[in-house]
């Protein structure tokens, strides 16, 4: 696979899977990895029928296709994508009645409660990743969000990035982390009343990573599945590397397209088009060092095949920007 130009005619180098985009008004830094050289496999000789359905859920685009399937077996299979897929919409939407809204709810009252399994493995998840990336990814500080009018839908493209920053100088004290919650089995308790998670695209990679295992367990070992822009696939498509087109950040086109192998993921988080919550509108990345949303990266896409860890890393750098993320890649 050929790694884009720079400008100055050599190409871009980086850790594995990563693409970043910088604003169009800044010099653009992009950046693919391969973490060796891959030969793509070989057609088959003959090509599996291909089954697919799309749907939408909370606002995102759900396309799953599967090959070496019957039918009626793909139809069972989406079905059940479906049911998982409005699960997560109506429990893990952090303003809407249900799961995590209780969590966080019962998070600021600083007492100790049980909470519902499927809420736990995402908070260690948040937890391990704030680790790891130093901080620069942490889905607890969704308060934030909230003070810049974010859920409201008071902001609704960047042109309100002033009266973010703005806002955003009355820093939240003491400063929200996932570190705050301390967890004994299936018990949450933080002193921290401004911990608040909303897990955004972490969620996406999870429920892709989630979605991929129940195919598995249903026998399906061809599988593409598309969130919003954000994808997992599992082995090929009749012996050739599933193919996906990552999009400019301007929204202007494709950037490039990438032959995913086997069983990785591949996640985007855009100033424009990846939210929290699988929304519409536009996502501000928040910089824990400024306390503002993040002006100096357009947009991140990182190739894992993990899509949990994939979807955190792609924030740690949208945050990192030019400077860091590098060796933020690394340390996750």
């Amino acid at each position: 696979m050929h790694l884009p130009d720079r400008g100055n005619g050599s190409p871009a180098a980086a850790p594995a899977g990563i693409f970043m985009q910088a604003p169009a008004a800044r010099s653009r830094l992009l950046a693919l990895a391969a973490a060796a050289e891959r030969q793509l496999a070989s057609p088959c000789s003959t090509h599996a029928p291909v089954h697919s359905t799309t749907f939408i859920s909370d606002g995102a685009r759900i396309h799953n296709v599967v090959t070496s399937s019957t039918a009626a077996k793909a139809q069972r299979i989406f079905e059940q994508v479906k049911e998982d897929s409005l699960y997560i919409e109506k429990y893990w939407h952090p303003m809407r009645s249900g799961t995590l809204r209780r969590t966080n709810t019962l998070l600021a009252s600083g007492k100790e409660f049980s909470a519902p399994p499927s809420i736990i493995p995402m908070i260690r998840l948040s937890q391990k990743y704030a680790r790891l990336s130093g901080g620069k990814y942490d889905a607890a500080r969704a308060r934030y969000l909230q003070q810049w009018g974010y859920y409201s839908g008071a902001l609704s493209t960047r042109g309100g990035e002033a009266e973010l920053q703005a806002t955003a100088l009355e820093a939240l004290q003491p400063p929200p982390s996932s570190a705050d919650v301390q967890i004994a089995d299936f018990r949450l308790q933080s002193d921290n009343p401004n911990v608040m998670f909303d897990f955004g695209l972490l969620a996406k990679g999870y429920s892709l990573e989630m979605f991929a295992k129940s195919l598995r367990e249903n026998g399906v070992y061809n599988a593409m599945i598309n969130i919003g822009g954000d994808y997992k696939v599992i082995g090929t498509r009749s012996g050739i590397p599933w193919s996906v087109a990552i999009p400019r950040s301007d929204n202007g086109g494709v950037l490039a397209t990438i032959a995913v192998q086997k069983d990785e993921a591949v996640m985007t988080l855009g100033s424009h088009g990846t939210q929290a919550g699988g929304g519409s509108s536009d996502y501000p990345v928040f910089d824990p060092a400024t306390r503002a949303p993040v002006e100096h990266t357009a947009a991140v896409t990182v190739v894992h095949k993990d899509a949990a860890l994939a979807s955190a890393a792609a924030e740690a750098l949208f945050v990192a920007g030019a400077a860091q993320w590098r060796q933020t890649a690394r340390a996750m």
